[in-house]
Formats: structure tokens, sequence, C-alpha cells
């Protein structure tokens, strides 16, 4: 049962209710880049191997952005990027859609790919940060990140959608446009909205570690599950476009995103809304063999209503799993490396996604769909296995100290 307690506290501050419906435009393009432009690569090419060769130089871009800016962030605030970022992702989206469409050689796609994943700008981490950084009790604070998962499922739902009426309307270049003026419009409300401002002052007379929150080896190990999560994600995603591409209707990808995106976001809900005495990394682990036997189940499907089914029940994990990994981050990490730390998440889960693309559209072109799934299946659960080895934090039903653990040796 759903207990909306928290959600009415949380959103009974005009402001911060204000900043998050802002944060939904500019996060919409986080769930159509990748699907939009695998689609446009491969409509104009033919082949999956370039498709997520290209996708894989897209988020890996993201990736090894994502702590630089991160950093910069935590060092000097987010006014300064915010906005140029975006303006600069936009412009680097359409020279990347006008690349592929006018067939330039696949190495002059690949740097512009790389540049407009190089340039995305961090909406999602100032806002987490944002969360790790205020005086929230541990319970609202599991609330403000399960509203942040199920942001980012809403993304997931919508995004494909939106590819897939840019597919149904002629060529999905037309969805990559549209997530270019998403990001410019949705980012400069998110910047006026206050969240820069409530995202706090600069943390100064602090002796910062040139490895950040990386010299804490309990970081590491959350992060290294995004790592593991992340890449049987992008084989799962992949097997996705792929299935719907070889039933001969490449729209129905979007359907498929939905199935098992709106599962998630409503037990990604229920879950900010309750407390679980279990420490998280047992919760995760939970909802990691959970994925395991989701995307087994998607690669035993061979009917379109089945395997949207399999995505569905995948679906019912990701929101606890989401949420729960926030939560487990934002405790190991300490306050003045809240946003690198949360780009560092997002760093590592973009080389994952990107590795799953790559070693997927590989797998299926030699193996067919079901290699990737199954392969996704193993990641998952050797992800399962490796909750084990964080170390336990719970999270508070009333009130606990915002300090993360610092009794654990740095290295």
């Amino acid at each position: 049962m759903i207990n909306l307690t928290q959600y009415r506290t949380l959103f009974a501050d005009d402001e911060l209710r204000r900043i998050i419906i802002s944060s939904i435009l500019p996060r919409m393009p986080v769930g159509m880049n990748v699907l939009g432009l695998t689609l446009l690569v491969q409509s104009q090419t033919g082949s999956f191997t370039s498709a997520g060769m290209v996708s894989a130089a897209y988020m890996t871009a993201l990736a090894i952005q994502a702590p630089i800016i991160g950093r910069f962030v935590d060092q000097n605030g987010p006014k300064k990027v915010m906005i140029p970022l975006a303006f600069l992702h936009a412009l680097a989206l359409m020279v990347l859609v006008f690349a592929v469409t006018s067939l330039q050689p696949m190495p002059l796609v690949l740097v512009a790919a790389f540049a407009a994943g190089a340039v995305f700008p961090p909406v999602s981490m100032t806002l987490r940060a944002m969360y790790r950084k205020s005086t929230m009790q541990d319970s609202q604070r599991q609330a403000a990140f399960a509203v942040e998962s199920v942001m980012m499922e809403c993304s997931f739902v919508l995004g494909p959608m939106i590819v897939s009426l840019g597919v149904v309307a002629g060529s999905p270049a037309f969805a990559v446009i549209a997530a270019a003026v998403m990001t410019a419009l949705g980012t400069s409300h998110f910047a006026r909205s206050g969240a820069l401002e409530r995202w706090g002052e600069v943390e100064t007379g602090v002796e910062r570690h040139w490895l950040g929150p990386l010299k804490i080896s309990a970081v590491r190990r959350a992060l290294t599950l995004s790592l593991f999560f992340a890449i049987g994600i992008g084989l799962n995603e992949i097997a996705m476009t792929a299935f719907a591409n070889i039933s001969g209707q490449p729209s129905n990808v979007g359907w498929f995103y939905a199935a098992m995106s709106i599962p998630s976001a409503i037990t990604g809900f229920a879950y900010g809304s309750r407390h679980f005495s279990w420490p998280l990394n047992r919760q995760i682990m939970v909802a990691g063999l959970w994925l395991c036997a989701g995307s087994t189940l998607m690669a035993l499907a061979t009917q379109t209503w089945t395997f949207a089914l399999a995505c569905a029940f995948m679906g019912l994990a990701f929101g606890p799993m989401i949420t729960a990994l926030s939560l487990q981050l934002g405790k190991l990490a300490p306050s003045e490396y809240s946003t690198e730390a949360f780009t560092w998440s997002m760093t590592l889960f973009m080389i994952g996604l990107g590795i799953g693309f790559w070693v997927g559209g590989a797998l299926i072109e030699q193996l067919g769909v079901a290699s990737s799934l199954f392969a996704c299946a193993v990641l998952m659960f050797v992800a399962a296995v490796c909750c084990l080895s964080v170390p336990e934090v719970r999270n508070a039903p009333h009130r606990e100290p915002d300090a993360a653990p610092h009794t654990e040796a740095p290295v």
C-alpha cells in the first residue's frame, strides 16, 4: 500500500514542486537520444553494429564529461555551466543529424556523436546533489529520490514514444531534433526555477583529494554496481529495438519501453513511500535477481505480446533499484563531493550502456536477439552478487545524520 504522507510533505514546498516539474522537459532527451540515434543510424546504414557504435560514442562522451562537470559544479556551483551546455548540446545534436542523414563517413559521425554527448547539461545530477546536501529527513529524501526515479522513468516512457512518432512521421531524425529543442528550452526553464540557487553554497575550506569521492572504497564498490547494471540494461535495450525491427514493426519499440517503464514508475513510487529494514545493498540485490529473471523471460518470448509482458515483468524492479542505488550512494559519499559522486554514477552508467549497446549489437547480428538478452541476465546476476561487497547502510525511518561514513579507509 502506498503511503502518501512523505509525498504530501515534499510537494508542500512550492519552490521544490516548481523545480521538480521544471526538470521534466530537459530530461526527456535522456529517453530519446540513444534510441533515436540507434534507429536513425540503423535506418541509414542498415547496420546495428554501426548504430551501436554511434550510440556508444555518444554515451562514452557523456561518461567522460560527467565527473569533470560534477567536480566543477562542486567547486564553483551550477550557474556557470547549465545554460551554455544546454545550447551547445542542442547545436551538436543538429550537426549530428546532418552528418548521419547526409551519409558522412562513419569517423565523422562518431566525432559528432561524441561532441553531442560531451556537452549534455547536468540537470539530473544537480537535482540529486541538491537532495543530498539538503536537511531533509531520511524518509523525505527517499521520497525525493523516488520522485526522481519516477521522473526518469517518465522520460523512458514518453521519450521512446516520441521517437516512435518520429519513425511513423518518416524518420527518427525528427525525434532527435525534437530532443535538441527540449534540451535548450527545458534547461533554460529549469535554471530559472530556483534549482541552481537551492543547490546551496560551495563548501569552502575543505581539503579535496584528487580522486574526489573515488578515494573511498565503499563509494567505488557502489559505483561498480552502476557499471554492471548499466551493461545489462544496454544489452537489454538494444535487444528490444532489434526485436521490434525483426518482427517487422519498428515503431513497437516505443510500446516495449512503455511496457517496461510504466510498471517501473509505479513500483518506484510505491517504494519511495515505504520504509524497509533491510540494508540498501540487499534491497538492490533482490532487484538485480528480479532483472535477471525478467531478461531471461524476454529471451524466451517469441510473440510481440509475450515479449511486452516480459518487459513489464522486468520493469517492476527498475524503479526501486534506481532509488535504492541513489540512496546508497548518497549515504556513502561525503557532502563536499555530492555532485561529483552522482556524476560518477552517471559516467559509469553511460559507459555501461555504451558497452551494452555495442556488444549487444554485435551479438544480435551474429547470434540473434536472444543472445543479447541472455547476456543481460548473466550481468544482472553478477551485479546482484556484487551487492554483497558494498558496506551495509540503511535508510532510517525517521531522522539520521547526513554525514557520510568515514570509518572506512580510503583505499
